[in-house]
């Protein structure tokens, strides 16, 4: 069976909400169980490649997505801050400890990021936002 032939499944954790960009959807529109990678790249005028990437892409963001929606972990918590304060210097423990008291008991990673965000100005925030993405939290 070859790469082209294959007929992907739909994700477990995909909701109809889950952030994608719009290549993506469209290719997991078509993802029915049914047609091939062939299939879908016929369908859509693309490549069989160009498929097999949106089908990899998907499963990362959705891996992110997941990732973003369950409880901090303290792991997670400790790189979150080491991130931020690469960006902001010893200050940043101040922020987190901010973020966390803001959103409450169990937050989740994108509850925390979010409280994090809104006390970054845009210079701060893009600079934090490429270490989240070097840890893989982005």
């Amino acid at each position: 069976m070859t790469a082209a032939t294959v007929i992907p499944q739909r994700p477990a954790a995909l909701k109809d909400d889950t952030p994608l960009p719009f290549g993506v959807w469209q290719v997991l529109h078509l993802v029915d169980g049914v047609r091939s990678v062939q299939g879908i790249a016929a369908a859509l005028n693309i490549s069989t490649e160009q498929v097999s990437a949106a089908l990899e892409q998907a499963h990362t963001w959705i891996g992110r997505s997941v990732q973003r929606e369950q409880v901090v972990t303290d792991g997670t918590l400790q790189t979150v801050s080491q991130c931020l304060v690469s960006v902001m210097g010893p200050m940043a423990e101040l922020i987190v400890d901010d973020a966390l008291y803001e959103v409450g008991e169990k937050p989740t990673l994108a509850q925390v990021l979010s409280s994090i965000a809104a006390q970054l100005d845009e210079q701060h925030l893009h600079a934090f936002v490429r270490q989240l993405r070097t840890k893989g939290l982005a």
